[in-house]
């Protein structure tokens, strides 16, 4: 179940990068079917993976309410995904997702800004990072168990 549920997860966040580097957005019916897709999970996994679980929506709730405060400068669509991520992570695979994701984000501003390509409004794609480091975390996920 748990192979399963990564590669469900790498292939949702793979195509959604490629809609958020076009685009800007998040498509809001593959995040209603991420959602769905998640609560089967939750239903499937039982008790065990429950407190994990809503501690990784807990953590998604919070970027929902970042969202709100800074006017969406962190997308709606981003949090959510977040949420969604949290069923299927938990809260300590989720925070890890997210440390290297910024790690990439910090990297990807830092590049931006030395190539002089800022302008005020300039914005970078968050899901991208989200799947590096999904990807991060399961290639070390994988390294660990062998």
């Amino acid at each position: 179940m748990l192979v399963i549920s990564r590669i469900i997860c790498m292939g949702m966040l793979a195509g959604l990068s490629v809609t958020d580097l076009k685009s800007r957005r998040i498509s809001g019916s593959v995040l209603i079917l991420g959602s769905v897709l998640a609560a089967v999970y939750l239903a499937l996994t039982g008790r065990e993976h429950l407190w994990a679980a809503m501690g990784g929506i807990a953590v998604g709730l919070l970027f929902v309410l970042v969202s709100r405060v800074t006017g969406e400068q962190l997308g709606y669509g981003d949090s959510w995904l977040l949420c969604i991520l949290g069923v299927y992570l938990g809260v300590w695979n989720l925070l890890e997702v997210l440390c290297i994701s910024w790690i990439g984000v910090a990297a990807a501003a830092a590049a931006v800004l030395m190539l002089r390509r800022y302008r005020r409004g300039t914005t970078l794609p968050l899901v991208p990072f989200l799947a590096a480091g999904y990807a991060v975390m399961w290639v070390e996920e994988i390294l660990l168990l062998h």
